[in-house]
């Protein structure tokens, strides 16, 4: 009953269509019981009608028609309007809250199965509120109006017919229970395919390189079988009330007819009355089909909007913090700082103590899993330690508010994200919308942008296409890089910035970062170790510790893990030069 009110609350700010649309279903079913009333007389006279009182009666049947039209049209576009505005709302509070969630969420979850519940499973409930609900109280004010109506005929004839809506009830409360957990399991496999799919279209490439067609046709294959035969246990489920239903509304029609046929031989029938009353227990029994049938669709919605309720429900990314930040100074000190991503296992990082003051560029180097990601992804507050403090001028980072410390960093990560707009809205991306069309050409003539834009078809209006496809390696970074650029923060984070560009735009580049790191504090994560020389201080992370920390020639002195890191570098050099 509590996920039926909370479904109903997004269905309470269109209540006055709702009510038009329930008059509708009024007049719809109203009509049923009024054709049987028109006609009755005239079964029950046939043969001796009297032509000129009759000649009403074929406009009353238009006019009844007309009616029934007329309802049938607002209710149906009444409920199916208040479905797309529910489903839209779910959309949109589902969407909106998905992108509030922390990024642990996002690292446990599958995008697939994630953008299911959003589609899908939001689809569902709609046809739940649309298509299920107009039939569902369709049918009910008919079943009432022609409950009415053979009340009012022959009450023992009827109560003959309500001995078979218990037995009714309890098939569709039977086949309700199969139906949920039939439909959870399509909804699971629904996103075991959308995940699949999504997989295979991103790495399309790396698919096609590597021969993995085959493979990937394989996959979708496996994921679509389960899904067909998970909807095919729903439709089995969904069709299993039918028969059982049509032979308990049989037997009850049988002994009706059984009991009306000896009532009409004694005289106490008329024939028009003995058609009447079985037309209009035909029209309930129908109708109570119709609920059986579509009982099946209701549950079905009910089962997605938990789907998508568990989304809406799950703890956004929390933001504890209460101290306002303008503009920050940019110094940075990890005090203590021990990170874990699971219960067991060895931490990401393990009691790190670094100070790094304002304007200083500082370089994390070492091996592939050393700690640098992690340690550059506490600063925004991606994740927070499990142990010890991260402190931003004097202030622990979780006491500001989450916005006003996120306004202070600007990130270049290896991993480009670029949206499928514009070159310029790329790069005046989130609080950066309002930027002028000047200071944007400004940052991108600073990332050596600029000449590659004014090329394209469009210019800055150019359409880069999802991801930035139509970029690129290096074009697309330097967009990223003029983003970050524009964005003026005080703390800059730099992952690999220069990795995709050839020799000449990474000269070009590094000069035009050289300039933006002045009295800035910036953090440059790099396996190239040519591009950390300049830095003012490199910090060498090994096994999530600090293995060494000095400037370029300092590390070179001491023949430590920076200096071999350094031999190895050089040695790839001169074997690719070679």
């Amino acid at each position: 009953m509590i996920l039926y009110r909370r479904l109903l609350r997004y269905v309470r700010p269109y209540r006055g269509v709702f009510a038009v649309a329930v008059v509708g279903m009024l007049l719809v079913a109203s009509t049923d019981v009024l054709m049987l009333r028109i006609i009755q007389p005239l079964l029950n006279n046939i043969g001796q009608v009297d032509v000129d009182n009759t000649r009403w009666l074929p406009l009353m049947i238009v006019g009844v028609f007309f009616l029934r039209g007329i309802g049938s049209y607002v209710s149906e576009y009444g409920l199916a309007w208040i479905g797309s505005r529910v489903v839209f709302d779910l959309r949109c509070e589902a969407s909106d809250h998905l992108l509030r969630m922390p990024t642990p969420f996002y690292d446990a979850s599958s995008a697939g199965h994630l953008l299911s519940k959003v589609t899908f499973d939001a689809q569902q409930v709609a046809a739940a509120a649309s298509e299920a609900v107009t039939a569902s109280i369709r049918s009910t004010l008919t079943i009432t109006f022609m409950l009415a109506y053979l009340m009012y005929m022959n009450w023992q004839l009827t109560l003959i017919a309500f001995a078979a809506f218990p037995l009714v009830g309890l098939t569709i409360r039977k086949i309700n229970k199969r139906l949920k957990r039939v439909s959870v399991l399509v909804q699971q496999r629904m996103g075991t395919l959308t995940h699949t799919l999504e997989e295979a279209i991103g790495a399309h490439r790396v698919v096609k390189v590597f021969g993995g067609e085959r493979y990937e046709s394989d996959r979708m294959r496996d994921a679509a079988d389960k899904l067909r035969h998970a909807s095919a246990k729903q439709a089995a489920a969904s069709a299993l009330g039918t028969p059982i239903n049509q032979m308990i509304y049989s037997i009850a029609v049988g002994g009706i007819l059984w009991v009306a046929i000896r009532q009409s031989a004694g005289g106490q029938y008329g024939a028009g009355d003995f058609v009447a009353y079985i037309f209009a227990l035909l029209q309930l029994m129908g109708q109570l089909k119709t609920l059986s049938n579509v009982s099946g669709v209701i549950q079905r919605g009910v089962t997605a909007a938990e789907s998508v309720f568990a989304l809406i429900d799950a703890p956004p990314e929390v933001d504890t913090g209460t101290v306002t930040l303008d503009r920050a100074r940019g110094g940075l000190a990890f005090e203590q700082v021990t990170l874990r991503y699971g219960a067991e296992g060895r931490p990401a990082l393990d009691r790190i103590e670094l100070a790094i003051a304002p304007g200083e560029s500082v370089a994390l180097v070492g091996p592939s899993g050393g700690g640098k990601t992690s340690l550059v992804n506490l600063i925004p507050r991606f994740y927070s330690p499990n142990a010890g403090r991260v402190l931003l001028d004097g202030q622990d980072l979780q006491s500001l508010r989450l916005a006003d410390l996120r306004r202070q960093i600007a990130l270049v990560s290896q991993d480009i994200v670029l949206f499928n707009d514009t070159i310029a809205a790329n790069i005046a991306y989130g609080t950066m919308v309002g930027a002028s069309r000047e200071a944007v050409e400004r940052a991108a003539a600073a990332a050596n942008a600029l000449e590659f834009i004014h090329q394209q078809p469009e210019g800055f209006e150019t359409v880069v296409g999802e991801r930035g496809v139509r970029l690129s390696g290096g074009q697309r970074q330097r967009i990223a890089i003029a983003r970050a650029i524009l964005k003026d923060a005080p703390i800059l984070i730099l992952d690999e910035a220069t990795s995709a560009l050839d020799t000449e735009s990474e000269r070009l580049i590094q000069a035009a970062l050289d300039l933006l790191m002045r009295n800035r504090t910036t953090i440059v994560i790099a396996h190239r170790l040519s591009t950390v020389e300049h830095c003012d201080r490199i910090v060498v992370l090994e096994d999530g510790r600090i293995a060494e920390t000095g400037t370029h020639a300092e590390l070179l002195a001491r023949e430590g893990i920076y200096a071999r890191l350094h031999s190895r570098h050089l040695a790839d050099l001169s074997t690719a030069a070679a």
